[in-house]
């Protein structure tokens, strides 16, 4: 054969393999979708009446938003905090967004991706998120696993419920400052710290890896997930849950440990008390220092992180903070729905929140629980100040609070709607009413701004509450 020929035959049969090579390549890594998107979603969301089906690549939104396709893709990386993947992770794959709607409105997302498996292909994970981008269920719609019946269960699959991006942020920072949650509860709970740690912040490090031989893919089940939060986090909630500043979070707190109140071990008895059907909790940290003037306003008060209350600024004493840097530690409490197995989803029931009462006899600290569905949504269902529980607190609302302060305004007693008036706080023989009134109020104020999204909007309850004094005087 003429050697011109040959090679000519030569580099047509490389270029046929290198394009079916690269075919072969690109076919495999296809969007992560809903294998049956009807059936999957109205399992996911029962009650959704419809949803819509988006395609979003990374190259297309860096340079819609004119920052570039590599900028954005080395941004997300950052957030990740691992290297992309040069084959599932390339900027040009499309993710998959399936908005989920009842009626004109939206109640959450299904959102998954291609996550590699070590020794195979891929697995895909799957999502269901709230309106916050908390995560309400978690599944394997692919898994390459020798383990299947390991990973693929309702005890695996329920560890993940409720968590965010801000709990995978908590978990780099800590490992960061080579942290665990004994050493953050150190100082917080004294000399029996290591049975208290578990129910510190640290929600990732609880995560137990079900499997024998497997623990790579386990590991690598973890990134998938908090590279789906990086996803959503950025394409559907504008970079809502900020990295640096989680970060900021944690390294005050730390330094700050014995400051904070955090729920001990026995709380855990206290929690399944107030809440019977509880299964497990997440730990948010909530900082009011980019809220504290929409805060104020609503507690009637001022927030001051370097000096007292205002109503204590007249004592002489040594200043101390409300909350440091106005952090607290927030407890979602949640209830396990394991409607199909192995399926399991969340369900909030409430929120506890240790909070720091700073009084002129003392510290104490205040246990707060505050319900969330039902007729409980938004009302105080438990107190506890230094271990004795307080009834009179029972049932309030930021509702309550807003119309002492339209009756306080206007001179007018009224016991029919006046709540607050006959509240009396007395731990350990000192009467600590006022703090202990403004504290449940603050509690009551987080809640509704950070999880119900200002629900009860306080101009309007204002304003129904002055025409309700109105027609009272004209009668």
């Amino acid at each position: 054969m003429d050697k011109r020929l040959s090679m000519v035959v030569i580099m047509s049969l490389v270029s046929l393999v290198l394009i079916k090579s690269n075919a072969f390549s690109q076919s495999q890594v296809v969007p992560c979708q809903l294998n049956n998107p009807d059936q999957d979603t109205l399992r996911l969301f029962p009650d959704r009446t419809n949803y819509r089906t988006e395609f979003i690549r990374t190259d297309e939104v860096g340079d819609s938003r004119k920052i570039g396709a590599e900028a954005l893709y080395k941004e997300l990386e950052r957030r990740l905090g691992d290297k992309w993947d040069p084959i599932w992770e390339t900027k040009d794959i499309p993710y998959v967004f399936y908005e989920i709607l009842k009626g004109p409105d939206r109640i959450g997302w299904v959102f998954g991706a291609n996550q590699g498996w070590p020794g195979a292909d891929n697995s895909q994970l799957m999502f269901a998120f709230d309106l916050d981008g908390r995560m309400r269920e978690f599944y394997y719609q692919k898994l390459p696993s020798l383990e299947k019946e390991r990973l693929q269960t309702k005890e695996f699959y329920s560890q993940f419920i409720g968590l965010s991006l801000e709990h995978f942020y908590v978990h780099e920072q800590l490992q960061n400052l080579a942290v665990t949650d004994k050493d953050i509860l150190a100082l917080a709970i004294g000399s029996q710290t290591t049975a208290f740690w578990p129910v510190a912040l640290d929600m990732i490090a609880r995560v137990q890896d079900p499997t024998q031989k497997e623990h790579e893919g386990f590991q690598k089940t973890l990134r998938g997930i908090k590279k789906v939060f990086v996803y959503i986090d950025d394409f559907k909630f504008g970079n809502k849950i900020k990295k640096d500043e989680v970060f900021q979070k944690v390294k005050y707190l730390v330094e700050n440990k014995d400051k904070i109140p955090l729920l001990s071990q026995d709380a855990l008895s206290w929690i399944r008390k107030i809440f019977p059907d509880f299964s497990r909790f997440v730990v948010d940290l909530v900082s009011l220092k980019n809220n504290s003037s929409l805060i104020e306003e609503r507690l009637g008060d001022k927030l001051n992180s370097n000096a007292e209350p205002v109503s204590q600024r007249a004592i002489v004493r040594p200043p101390i903070a409300e909350a440091i840097d106005l952090v607290y530690s927030v407890y979602v409490v949640y209830k396990e729905d394991a409607y199909k197995a192995p399926f399991v989803r969340g369900v909030v029931l409430g929120y506890v929140l240790p909070v720091a009462i700073e009084t002129p006899q003392g510290r104490f600290i205040a246990f707060i629980a505050i319900g969330a569905v039902d007729k409980e949504k938004g009302k105080i269902v438990s107190v506890e100040i230094n271990k004795t529980e307080f009834g009179a607190f029972k049932g309030l609302s930021i509702v309550h609070f807003y119309t002492k302060d339209v009756l306080t305004k206007n001179g007018v007693v009224d016991e029919k709607i006046d709540k607050i008036a006959p509240i009396s706080i007395l731990v350990e023989g000192k009467d600590i009413t006022a703090q202990a009134i403004r504290t449940a109020r603050k509690a009551l104020i987080i809640v509704d701004e950070f999880y119900f999204h200002n629900f009860f909007k306080k101009d309007e309850i204002s304003e129904r509450i002055e025409d309700y004094l109105k027609i009272q005087k004209k009668q």
